[in-house]
């Protein structure tokens, strides 16, 4: 298992560093004030939803997959791998982005929010980068990178576009209904186990799926 994610992190090497200044670059221009902070709780989702596609995208080129299925991996193994390493891109990027936000405070870049907010922004992208991934992984593993890419982009435009249109709504001075105080008290721990919950029923749908795929 460890070396089937260590293989994935392999597939990346050639990207860690753009990510890496990717994240750099935008922390600057949040301290310039050209962003908000919040642009970067909302890279958490980007980079855990492109991280898996790109290394599916090497398995189908190589046709690594053949070979894993007849390895002792097997297919169980396979799908277990891509899942914690999916798991673990999102730990990564939500731990990076915290990181970022506290030099961030102390350099006096977050303006007006707190860093408390900002790290539970964080802490929910992570939740919504699981969720969105228990929906992308299985069409991953069914029908390979570029079949499942438009749907990957459509599901992450929903999901911001729709963000993003509640922020016009309330910023035009539209009044939008106000959820009784036991809805938004609930929320956190709603996302939290449709969050965990969402991914486990995931795994399991799709070493169902990946059980049938023919190669």
């Amino acid at each position: 298992m460890t070396g089937l994610i260590y293989k994935d992190f392999l597939a990346l090497k050639g990207h860690l560093s753009t990510y890496v200044v990717f994240f750099v670059i935008y922390g600057g221009l949040c301290i310039a004030g050209v962003f908000s902070p919040s642009v970067l709780a909302g890279m958490v989702v980007l980079i855990s939803i492109i991280t898996p596609m790109t290394t599916v995208t090497s398995d189908d080129i190589s046709r690594w997959n053949r070979f894993a299925v007849a390895s002792p991996a097997c297919r169980r193994g396979v799908v277990a791998g891509k899942y914690l390493f999916t798991l673990l891109m999102v730990l990564l990027s939500a731990v990076l982005v915290a990181v970022l936000l506290v030099v961030l405070a102390l350099a006096g870049g977050l303006g007006d929010g707190s860093l408390a907010e900002y790290l539970l922004a964080t802490l929910a992208c992570g939740g919504i980068a699981l969720l969105m991934n228990a929906v992308v992984l299985p069409l991953l593993l069914k029908f390979g990178a570029e079949k499942a890419r438009m749907i990957s982009m459509a599901l992450f435009l929903v999901v911001f576009g729709g963000f993003a249109l509640l922020g016009l709504a309330a910023g035009s001075g539209v009044t939008l209904p106000v959820p009784p105080a036991w809805v938004i008290a609930a929320i956190p721990g709603l996302l939290a186990i449709l969050s965990v919950g969402g991914f486990v029923l995931s795994y399991f749908i799709a070493q169902a799926v990946y059980a049938k795929k023919e190669f």
